[in-house]
Order: structure tokens, then sequence, then C-alpha cells
């Protein structure tokens, strides 16, 4: 999360100072604008990447599961269709 954080800062630190450098604002402010857009760009991308890893771990969990159940459906069709052939299940 750490490196989410240092490159939403890098990424908000240069975009606002080469916006704020052309629409005419002296360097000295746009440094000040781009230390606090940084700042708030570094809070924003931490934020998104750990809403994005949480989706991700669900997704993998439910897909998981899902395998987890059809292989259970599968043995279970495979005891059944033993028993129905009148052989003993393996």
């Amino acid at each position: 999360m750490m490196y989410t954080m240092l490159m939403g800062g890098m990424l908000g630190f240069v975009s606002i100072f080469l916006v704020a450098l052309g629409v005419g604002k002296d360097p000295l402010s746009a440094l000040g604008q781009a230390s606090v857009g940084s700042f708030l760009c570094g809070l924003l991308f931490l934020w998104v990447g750990q809403i994005w890893i949480k989706n991700v771990r669900q997704m993998l969990m439910e897909k998981r599961q899902a395998a987890v159940a059809a292989m259970a459906e599968a043995d279970e069709r495979k005891q059944r269709d033993a028993k129905e052939r009148g052989s003993k299940p393996v």
C-alpha cells in the first residue's frame, strides 16, 4: 500500500505543478499547490487501492467457493451414478 500512496503522490505533484505553471502561477505558488495536491492524490490512491484489493480478494474467494461446490457436486453425482449401476462407489 505504501507504493500506491507514493505513486499517487508523485503523480499528483507532477500533474498539479505542471497545470499550475501552465495557468500562469509563479513557481513558488505552484510548488505549494503541488505539495498539497501530492498529499491528497496519495490518500486518494491509497483509498482506491484498498478498495481494489478488497474486491479482488472477494472475487477470488467467490471463484474458489464455486470451484469447491462444483467439485462436491461432481463427486456426489459420481457416487449416485455408481449406486445406480449397482457397483461400489470409488
